[in-house]
């Protein structure tokens, strides 16, 4: 029997909630971000002109410029191995010798050429060493080590380039950062650390003004994906970010969550071409901030709408959909065949009805909703883990650990096994009367496991049989993936493994070609968790070998990017 190990859902809550249940106001033309009329972006071209461009729409990443957007300010930038703003029109520079200069821009809003008094004043040396180095602004410097350690600064005369540091400058306050290449800045203890995989891993420096050692909840997750193929990204504050692609077409993102990390991105944007041979580009850093008090609704990227309370995500809705994404405490799940875990912020959580912003629940669902910390489609998946315990009601073993189906006599396991059947119970439809198996008593196949996940415990409704329908879930996996089935496609690989990860969503759906006997049919399915402690995209579904639901790696990685069966046969997912 392979389902001998101890599974193992570790709900510890880290820390308090993050968010509280606050009335609603319905705001949608409100912004949690206000940027600066102009949001000066610096870059250095191959020739070692430092010119200025001023992006019109930092807030919503329109490719609107100021007049004289591109002009030369200045010259001879090229022989600095480090540049990078300070925030209101002050740069910091990193010289061959590794001295560390300051330099203060007169006129970042129009982009005038004119420099303060004392340009290149050196503040500091040893500054050479360093794999990044990125402000905060008001004088803030994080400096990241060869070691993985990342060091504190705060420069006391920004404004006037006096070299004079804040005690207790330099002291290391995060360890341990070595697979991280390159930082960005949120502005206000925000950080952000892009690591070799690409990911962008989302920090709250609790005390940017003193250097203390203290980070928020959630510091550490990741927060976005795909960043490897970057150049020169760098934060104007409050998640909005501009970089370089290899083309060296310029383009403007933004993280709607710089407050409270939660992984979600506004759709990014190309802005301006001709950026081939520019070696830096940088933003200022204080440009844009954001709005700690906001509480309401905002749109998000295509056919989402975010709900924020207090500056905060604290829902994500897509159109269509019912299942929602809510961000809470942060919770861990593991089980005890994989060392990986997924740590997350995200609960997930059944709406009325498919969203809608104009839907008549969606001004009161999330006051009521998004405190929650009562078990969620997450939580409910994993008690059917093995040696999960079990759970009766009323006479009634609704929960614990599931087998797939019986064992047949060639040593294969049954397929069938609905969510009815683990119960014991006959299921009522419109038009049948489904009577369980007894011989699959305490089984559920891939289908069935989603079916028990949010149909039977989440109360999503279910149907049987070949006619489908957007309003109940269906019995196989195919059928779930049919678009006459609920929901919405959002990653499709057309008949092939899809190249993306970057629209998945915690709750997801995920389909796959796994079993060549069928064709090409998509004849399994799985729940989307979320990127594990090895950076792989992990879910949890009900399979053969294994016996039963999980989460773990035996009989192969429940990942989708291990070169194993589940990456190359996934095509596939959809948001019920």
């Amino acid at each position: 029997m392979l389902r001998t190990r101890l599974a193992v859902l570790a709900t510890g809550i880290v820390g308090v909630s993050l968010l509280s249940a606050v009335a609603p106001r319905q705001a949608v033309a409100a912004s949690a971000l206000t940027c600066s009329a102009v949001v000066p972006v610096y870059g250095i071209n191959g020739d070692g002109k430092l010119r200025w461009y001023g992006h019109h729409a930092g807030a919503s990443g329109a490719d609107s410029w100021a007049t004289g957007s591109g002009k030369e300010i200045g010259y001879g930038w090229n022989t600095l191995a480090k540049v990078f703003s300070g925030g209101n029109g002050v740069i910091y520079a990193v010289d061959a010798d590794g001295n560390l200069k300051w330099y203060r821009h007169l006129d970042p809003a129009t982009g005038q050429p004119g420099w303060a008094p004392g340009e290149r004043t050196v503040l500091g040396h040893g500054w050479g060493d360093f794999v990044d180095i990125v402000s905060a602004g008001s004088g803030v410097i994080y400096a990241l080590d060869k070691a993985g350690d990342l060091h504190w600064y705060r420069h006391l005369s920004p404004a006037t380039g006096k070299a004079q540091w804040a005690p207790g400058s330099g002291k290391v306050i995060r360890s341990g950062w070595t697979s991280i290449t390159t930082l960005m800045t949120g502005r206000d203890g925000t950080l952000y650390g892009v690591n070799t995989k690409g990911h962008v891993r989302w920090y709250d420096h609790t005390d940017p003004t003193a250097g203390g050692t203290v980070f928020g909840l959630g510091t550490g997750l990741v927060t976005g994906e795909g960043w490897d193929d970057h150049r020169s990204p760098s934060g104007a504050g409050a998640g909005v970010v501009y970089a370089l692609d290899a083309s060296g077409r310029m383009w403007w993102y933004r993280h709607v969550d710089p407050l409270g990390g939660a992984p979600v991105w506004q759709d990014r944007r190309p802005l301006k071409t001709g950026f081939s041979s520019f070696t830096t580009l940088f933003s200022d850093a204080t440009a844009c901030s954001p709005d700690q008090s906001f509480t309401g609704y905002t749109p998000g990227k295509s056919g989402q709408s975010l709900y924020y309370s207090q500056g905060r995500v604290g829902a994500v809705l897509t159109e269509g959909a019912r299942t929602a994404v809510t961000y809470g405490r942060q919770r861990k799940f593991a089980e005890t065949t994989t060392e990986a875990t997924v740590s997350t912020r995200a609960w997930v959580r059944l709406l009325p009805g498919p969203w809608s912003p104009a839907a008549p629940w969606a001004s009161s669902w999330p006051a009521a909703n998004i405190a929650r910390t009562d078990e969620d489609l997450l939580e409910i998946a994993t008690q059917y883990l093995a040696d999960a315990p079990a759970k009766v009601r009323d006479g009634l073993l609704y929960a614990g650990d599931a087998h797939y189906g019986p064992l047949l006599p060639d040593g294969n396991r049954e397929e069938g096994s609905d969510f009815n059947d683990y119960l014991g119970l006959a299921w009522t439809y419109d038009d049948k009367i489904d009577p369980p198996e007894a011989r699959q008593k305490e089984s559920l196949d891939c289908s069935g496991f989603v079916r028990m996940v949010l149909g039977y415990r989440g109360d999503y409704p279910l149907g049987i049989g070949d006619t489908l329908s957007k309003s109940t879930l269906p019995r196989r996996a195919v059928q779930m993936a049919d678009e006459n089935a609920p929901g919405i496609t959002v990653i499709d690989g057309g008949g092939a493994r899809p190249t993306s990860y970057a629209n998945l969503q915690t709750g997801d759906l995920l389909f796959w070609d796994a079993n060549a006997d069928d064709g090409t049919a998509l004849d399994h399915v799985g729940i989307y968790l979320g990127i594990d402690s090895t950076g792989k995209h992990r879910f949890i579904s009900s399979r053969k070998t294994v016996d039963g639901p999980t989460l773990g790696d035996e009989g192969g990685p429940s990942t989708l990017d291990s070169a194993t069966l589940y990456d190359r046969s996934w095509r596939k997912a959809k948001r019920v």
